[in-house]
């Protein structure tokens, strides 16, 4: 890679990093569009290499937000556990089958989660739906489903495992967002070695992606650190409002080619 390219790539990382940072994701939904829009990577490859890259918002990101105490790692490792066996099947799936029909689903649930949002912020701890064993068991199939949306879309799954800690466990905005970037910090290296696999990510966009995405994500989350809750949570709103719009042409189009 010449030097341009590297600055690009960084670029790219560093604007991934800021959303990962800001909203506890990975920036994986801003990535994948980059990888193709700027670098003409393929659809598979572009979300094998952003889960390869996502790892490094993960990790910058994770240091803010546990240094504030804003991470709940039992929870966070319940969820990463059930992740990492459905990441690698999230990743077969995507080599083999057209995503179009699954991303619109995805897409109308994202704004029905940001309509939840914009309507009653959760309340915050002490307002979980589920406790006990039921939690439990809750956690492991929310963890399953952002493994196989991780794998599949080539995203963190923060955009799901936030809203889903908010609104079922009832925890506090910038505690889901943390906690899910150490499930993320889990989900995507699996998925990205299922990638790797079919010989869907690029190597040699990956350390200046990572190194980008490193210096956006931990400036970012120390933004989110001084928000209060209720404007982190609609601006989270606002972001799934943002996605599913882009999902939901992007998998339009697609289907319109096929």
């Amino acid at each position: 890679m010449n030097t341009p390219d590297r600055l690009r790539a960084s670029l790219t990382g560093f604007v991934a990093g800021l959303a990962g940072g800001l909203f506890g994701v990975g920036g994986g939904i801003l990535l994948v569009p980059m990888l193709t829009g700027f670098f003409a990577l393929t659809q598979h490859q572009a979300h094998g290499t952003s889960l390869a890259a996502i790892g490094a918002t993960a990790i910058a990101g994770l240091v803010v937000y546990g240094t504030h105490g804003h991470v709940d790692w039992v929870t966070a490792a319940t969820l990463g556990f059930a992740s990492v066996f459905f990441a690698r099947l999230g990743a077969r799936g995507a080599a083999r089958v057209s995503r179009s029909g699954l991303t619109q689903a995805f897409a109308v649930f994202l704004l029905v989660v940001a309509i939840r949002l914009f309507w009653k912020v959760p309340a915050g701890e002490g307002h979980a739906l589920f406790t006990g064993p039921l939690r439990l068991a809750v956690a492991l199939a929310v963890g399953a489903s952002v493994g196989l949306l991780s794998g599949f879309l080539g995203v963190g799954g923060g955009i799901l495992a936030v809203p889903a800690l908010t609104l079922l466990f009832g925890a506090p905005q910038q505690t889901a967002q943390g906690t899910s970037l150490a499930v993320i910090l889990v989900t995507a290296p699996f998925g990205a070695l299922e990638h790797h696999r079919h010989g869907n990510v690029v190597p040699r966009l990956v350390p200046w992606l990572a190194l980008g995405a490193a210096a956006g994500a931990p400036l970012a989350s120390m933004v989110a650190q001084t928000l209060p809750q209720a404007a982190l949570a609609r601006a989270f709103a606002v972001f799934l409002v943002a996605n599913a719009a882009y999902m939901w042409v992007r998998a339009a189009r697609a289907a319109t080619k096929a």
